[in-house]
């Protein structure tokens, strides 16, 4: 069997493992609420309903786990796949988009996509950059080599003039490989082993809270707080009434309470770099001092921001009151250059 096929067909085994999984736990969560409801209701069966809420419990927390270690293993097969679809093309191609090869070839470098047009660029045209992105303050990130390529090779009608154009490979031990048999040096943090459990030091962080969200947050814990309130009133009434209002009630209030702490993006300065946290951790990201030639203010979108000039770029982060100040006392000699 073809490998690319065998990867295929792993990978979608063990995704469908997973999501049928993942449905038997959502369904066992939704057991374990109506034997909670059924317990608070004061049902005489309540040895029966216990048994029924650990059971749920269980089921959840089992088919939870095991549909979450299944969708990692499909991701792994998917993985193998690209990596299968790329050497088969050539073990020196890897992919930097969608459906896109770059291809290190004796002349040059040839973007190409599975098949298709190819465009060459020489090695002397090219720079290439080790980029870890580090979603959290530690060591550990996802490796990646970005190629700067001229634009006049990629865009059609593009100026001299014109930025040039990054594309992004993933860091993998055949890249390194064949950018080292090239004779091609590779700029920025190299890829060493490190310590990636080592967290880094806090030395001051600032908060920017999100007005916006924060308000909508406070109508819901006060929406919340009156359902929560009202089925305690409607329990010396009722207590079959009652009873799933405060539930509900309890749930929106806990809800809202963390929702309006979560409403706040975060600049954290660290002794080893600066740390956005972001209002989703898929977008927050830390940026080691060695990757910034500079640190300087700006404004983007009409507001403030620091911005850290890289060899390959610049990241824009926020700029609270008093936080370049701050950053120009304990960096001096990345401030302001």
């Amino acid at each position: 069997m073809d490998e690319r096929k065998h990867y295929r067909i792993c990978a979608k085994v063990w995704e469908v493992f997973g999501w049928s999984a993942v449905v038997l736990a959502l369904l066992g969560m939704a057991g374990l609420v109506v034997s909670l409801i059924m317990l608070g209701l004061g049902n005489e069966h309540v040895f029966q309903l216990a048994i029924a809420c650990g059971s749920f419990a269980g089921a959840a927390l089992l088919f939870g786990s095991g549909g979450y270690l299944c969708l990692r293993a499909g991701e792994k097969y998917r993985t193998l796949e690209l990596d299968a679809t790329e050497r088969a093309d050539s073990e020196e191609s890897f992919f930097v988009g969608e459906g896109t090869l770059a291809t290190f070839a004796e002349g040059g470098l040839e973007i190409h996509g599975e098949g298709g047009k190819r465009v060459s660029v020489p090695y002397g045209a090219i720079r290439l950059f080790s980029v870890c992105t580090r979603p959290k303050p530690k060591e550990k990130g996802a490796w990646s080599v970005l190629i700067e390529v001229p634009a006049v090779y990629l865009l059609k009608k593009a100026k001299p003039e014109e930025p040039p154009v990054l594309i992004q490979a993933e860091g993998k031990k055949r890249l390194y490989d064949t950018l080292h048999r090239r004779g091609l040096s590779l700029l920025g943090e190299p890829p060493a082993e490190r310590p990636e459990k080592k967290k880094f030091t806090l030395l001051k962080k600032f908060n920017l809270p999100d007005k916006a969200k924060r308000k909508r947050a406070l109508l819901f814990l006060l929406l919340g707080a009156v359902l929560a309130g009202g089925g305690v009133g409607l329990c010396f009434y009722k207590t079959v009434i009652g009873a799933p209002v405060i539930v509900v009630g309890g749930y929106i209030l806990l809800r809202a309470v963390f929702s309006y702490w979560r409403a706040k993006r975060v600049l954290g300065v660290y002794r080893e770099g600066l740390y956005l946290s972001e209002l989703t951790s898929r977008e927050s990201f830390f940026l080691k001092w060695e990757e910034m030639e500079n640190l300087v203010p700006a404004e983007a979108e009409g507001k403030q921001t620091l911005r850290a000039n890289c060899p390959y770029g610049a990241y824009d982060f926020p700029r609270p009151e008093g936080a370049y100040e701050y950053l120009e006392e304990r960096f001096p000699d990345k401030c302001g250059k």
